[in-house]
């Protein structure tokens, strides 16, 4: 019986520390993309694909691309006018669809 509740116990605390780990890295998505946002429905789309990447759990490697292509292109917009295009490209390039 002793065992098992170590075992559990072992468990719990390496879920915690993944846990944190998970928070520290959409914080540092953040403080890495959030910066470069000038415009407000970016900011809306960044904060987002900040949570997919890296708080969204186990997710297929396509879908984790577009997400990241999406922080990488539509962060640094300057007009809301390009948004969706870069959004429709991502789509294209990284269809996790297929």
């Amino acid at each position: 019986m002793n065992k098992y509740l170590l075992v559990t116990g072992l468990l719990l605390a390496a879920t915690q520390v993944q846990a944190a780990d998970k928070e520290e890295d959409y914080q540092q998505c953040l403080l890495q993309y959030q910066s470069k946002v000038e415009v407000p429905e970016a900011a809306i789309l960044v904060r987002s694909a900040c949570d997919k990447v890296h708080r969204g759990g186990v997710m297929l490697p396509r879908k984790k691309a577009y997400w990241q292509c999406v922080l990488d292109y539509v962060a640094p917009v300057k007009t809301a006018e390009v948004i969706q295009d870069l959004v429709n490209v991502c789509r294209e390039q990284h269809d996790f669809r297929k």
